[in-house]
């Protein structure tokens, strides 16, 4: 099998690109706000979720049609409409999109701050983490047995990336690839100094306030359940956003993609890079990234081989070693979050040393 540098190195970008969202999402939670998310797999799927339905029952309305059923006897029929108006109508194509996004984030985050807000009334946060785990695990045994939204445990293919028109326009599917990972890399990079400014700010500050010490944010008359509900629902969102560029890229939504081991893996992103530091968690995202693509490719050219040895279980190995490792020797991660300052701690500093 010969191995195409160039599409290797899109789709690496590409999952990258995604990666850094949901380890973005997760550090503004835990790292800025001290809120331990194990169900960031919940957030992520409630955006691809939102894309199986858009496309498959959204879309083929948008031209006035009456939507097939896409998991039935019409199956066949409804995937090559929505194939159909995704490669020759680039204004429905990108329309669709963003209004998945639009939806994936305003539903995303109206489940973080619903589900976190009575949660983060008592006094120990990890009740909810444990709801949160327990909750993406419902959802997705859920969506897995109810076969009218992404046609439970077959999945739902046909599900195109916005651009796929831009493959039949210029002839070369290549073109909508890059198209996709621009976007997708234009949104990291937002979110990412969106992220920055967030930490920078008077409301990043008492963030850190409440992560530190929420006993006395409280004494101090700040409402704490509703700071850390307002993050949950910035962070979810961001997730869901994720799941939506997740799914596109796939072209295939399925409650497999979604369960607690996708939880664990951006948290060792965050834990590898650094908590608390957004451009440790991007290089954690990378790290993480590389070696899941590098397995995945390895665990082909076995099975290829006719090798009996399922490579993909390594990577679950090699993250849990990553993990304790890291938890063990180095809990700063490799990027340590950085002390910032602010014109009061100069001040004070000063007439101290004075």
């Amino acid at each position: 099998m010969q191995l195409d540098l160039i599409a290797t190195a899109i789709a690496l970008l590409t999952f990258f690109s995604i990666s850094g969202l949901m380890a973005l999402s997760l550090n503004l939670e835990y790292g800025l706000a001290g809120i331990p998310n194990f169900g960031k797999a919940l957030f992520v799927s409630i955006g691809a979720y939102t894309a199986g339905w858009t496309y498959t029952r959204l879309l083929p309305r948008l031209l006035g049609g009456d939507a097939l059923d896409p998991c039935g006897l019409t199956l066949g029929q409804a995937l090559q409409v929505r194939s159909e108006i995704l490669r020759t109508l680039p204004l429905h194509a990108l329309g669709n999109f963003a209004l998945t996004l639009l939806l994936a984030a305003l539903i995303g985050g109206a489940l973080g701050w619903l589900a976190s807000y009575p949660a983060l009334r008592l006094k120990e946060e990890w009740y909810l983490a444990l709801v949160l785990l327990v909750g993406s695990e419902i959802l997705r045994i859920v969506v897995r047995g109810y076969d009218p939204l992404i046609c439970g445990t077959n999945g739902l293919s046909g599900i195109a990336q916005p651009f796929a028109w831009m493959g039949t326009l210029t002839g070369s599917p290549r073109v909508a690839a890059l198209c996709f990972l621009a976007l997708s890399l234009l949104l990291l990079a937002a979110v990412y100094f969106y992220a920055e400014r967030l930490v920078r700010s008077p409301f990043g500050r008492l963030l850190k306030a409440v992560r530190e010490n929420p006993e006395v944010a409280q004494e101090l008359g700040k409402n704490v359940p509703r700071i850390r509900a307002g993050v949950m629902f910035i962070g979810s969102a961001m997730a869901a956003v994720a799941g939506v560029l997740f799914a596109v890229n796939l072209g295939f939504v399925s409650t497999n993609d979604y369960a607690v081991a996708l939880t664990l893996d951006v948290w060792v992103m965050v834990v590898l890079g650094g908590i608390g530091n957004n451009r440790g968690v991007l290089l954690g995202a990378a790290i993480v990234t590389l070696l899941d693509r590098v397995t995945a490719i390895t665990a082909i050219r076995l099975d290829m081989l006719g090798s009996q040895f399922e490579f993909n279980y390594v990577r679950f190995i090699l993250f849990g070693v990553i993990l304790l490792l890291m938890l063990r020797y180095r809990r700063e991660g490799l990027l340590p979050e950085p002390v910032r300052t602010t014109g009061a701690h100069e001040v004070l500093g000063r007439e101290s040393r004075s």
